[in-house]
């Protein structure tokens, strides 16, 4: 409709330039007069202008973003080749669900260097395992015959230390064993590794898979399989969208009457209704180039059908006036001036050049050019265009 509209003002535009060549500083109202067919055709609708309470808005281009402090960057961990990705952009995320594998050389040398180690002390627990049963056995020999007085108690004694000995050796090794553990859970910790499967299976596993740290959107993948990757360089940014930035460029003129806490409701572009919100964010400087003020609205979006990057018009309710408006279709506009049609008598059309002033996303200040109580077009003024555009090629 609105491309339609376009073509057909700057049809209009090319056909009146040569009628409004002797007089264009002045525009002269202009009478349409329909049959019943026509006025039929049009859907016409009119409305007595008067007075009435609308909200004062300021309407600001903006742009749907996620919110900083909801967004998570995923970096590797490490050196290494990607070998699995495990999701796409868009995706909805859950805590813990995984997104990216990575073959890692580095973990692969840890793990290697643990297992070394964990196999050296495993033998040795294993000797002093041995070398314990022996001397507890021993022990066990010795209590009895030094009980049935047939050794001596300084056997017995013997005996008994070398348990002790050789129980407090294994102890140790075993406390070497789990401090070996721990410390190379933390090595590996850090860059994503586990060694639970190379205690388990006694072979090393170099792979590392990263999980999501949160509920989220996927906004962005940077990875594929086969890649090769640095230690920190970002893979993947997710967000939580069920809140989500309405971010806009407020002109000079408006920044004295945007303050946080103002409501904002939105027309997305790409869709139909409107979307309601809080002004959170009112930049305290004015951009010294485009001399525009940043303004930032929080917006549920529970549902999650508003994307980043969409675009949408904002509009900042900023109080309430008691005017003579009209509905903001009923208002059309050629070259540098607004006009209303206003019915004159049955059938009979004119068109104003009116005066706008303030506005919001449904209605129109009228300054001049109607008067209350004149019955003003408020459905079909496109039409009575058509019709302007078919006079003025016919004459």
């Amino acid at each position: 409709m609105k491309i339609l509209k376009s073509i057909l003002i700057i049809t209009l535009s090319a056909v009146l330039t040569g009628c409004a060549s002797k007089n264009t500083a002045q525009h002269t109202n202009k009478l349409l007069t329909l049959t019943d067919a026509q006025e039929s055709n049009a859907k016409i609708e009119t409305s007595p202008l008067q007075e009435m309470d609308i909200e004062l808005q300021i309407t600001i281009p903006a742009q749907f973003k996620a919110r900083n402090q909801s967004i998570e960057r995923v970096y590797s961990p490490v050196d290494g080749k990607i070998t699995e990705v495990y999701v796409e952009p868009g995706a909805v995320l859950k805590i813990g669900q995984p997104v990216v594998q990575i073959k890692s050389d580095e973990i692969s040398q840890i793990q290697l260097e643990f297992l070394e180690k964990i196999l050296e002390i495993d033998a040795g627990v294993n000797e002093l395992k041995a070398q314990f049963e022996l001397s507890r056995q021993n022990y066990n020999r010795e209590k009895t015959l030094y009980n049935e007085k047939i050794s001596s108690r300084a056997e017995y004694e013997t005996a008994n230390a070398q348990m002790k000995k050789d129980k407090a050796n294994l102890d140790a090794l075993y406390l070497k064993r789990s401090s070996l553990i721990n410390v190379y859970k933390q090595r590996l910790a850090v860059y994503g590794g586990s060694i639970d499967g190379v205690l388990r299976t006694k072979q090393i596993y170099p792979y590392v898979t990263l999980r999501a740290n949160k509920n989220g959107i996927l906004l962005e993948r940077k990875v594929n399989p086969g890649e090769i990757v640095e230690k920190n360089r970002e893979l993947f940014n997710l967000a939580d969208l069920s809140t989500i930035w309405l971010v806009g460029y407020a002109f000079e003129k408006d920044s004295s009457a945007l303050h946080v806490g103002e409501s904002v409701t939105g027309t997305l572009e790409e869709a139909s209704g409107t979307i309601n919100g809080v002004l959170s964010y009112v930049s305290p400087i004015l951009d010294s180039t485009t001399k525009t003020l940043e303004v930032r609205a929080d917006i549920p979006n529970k549902d999650f059908k508003i994307k980043p990057n969409m675009y949408a018009e904002m509009f900042v309710n900023t109080g309430i006036v008691h005017v003579l408006a009209i509905p903001n279709d009923a208002v059309e506009k050629y070259g540098d001036y607004d006009f209303a049609y206003v019915k004159t008598a049955p059938h009979t059309y004119e068109e104003r050049k009116v005066k706008t002033g303030r506005k919001n996303d449904q209605f129109t200040e009228i300054i001049s050019g109607v008067n209350a109580g004149e019955e003003v077009v408020t459905r079909g003024s496109f039409e009575l265009l058509g019709e302007s555009i078919k006079k003025q090629e016919a004459e």
